[in-house]
């Protein structure tokens, strides 16, 4: 998440905006920018919010690329209501349970039932370190 941090300051500091001046651009709280950019992890809607605002890759935010401009998809069509019947389609033609599923992931049944319900989990409590 450091890398996340960096990366975002970086932006801000390039287009000399303030919080309020990005937030009112962007749709993401000056408040939601303020915490990611002190310790929290942000949402994937806001990761994608932020990446689509910058004109740059969601890798290149996590530090994984360091060409801003290697998006190869298109951030602005991101939809959480298309995740929950894929996941369903997907567990079924794998003959394997919600919960069976969970089991051998790095994060708890908790955060997709969060997707089941159609909302996006909040992954702060996830043992991936990003």
């Amino acid at each position: 998440m450091e890398l996340f941090r960096e990366n975002l300051r970086d932006l801000i500091d390039e287009t000399r905006l303030s919080l309020r001046q990005l937030e009112k651009e962007s749709g993401v709280s000056a408040m939601q920018y303020s915490r990611y950019l002190r310790d929290s992890i942000p949402t994937i809607d806001v990761v994608l919010r932020t990446a689509q605002y910058f004109d740059c890759s969601i890798d290149y935010l996590f530090g994984l690329d360091n060409n801003k401009k290697s998006c190869q998809y298109k951030t602005y069509n991101y939809d959480i209501s298309k995740f929950l019947p894929r996941y369903l389609e997907l567990l079924k033609t794998n003959n394997i349970s919600h919960f069976k599923f969970s089991q051998g992931q790095p994060f708890n049944e908790s955060i997709l039932r969060h997707w089941q319900a159609g909302r996006v989990p909040n992954l702060r409590y996830c043992s991936i370190h990003l």
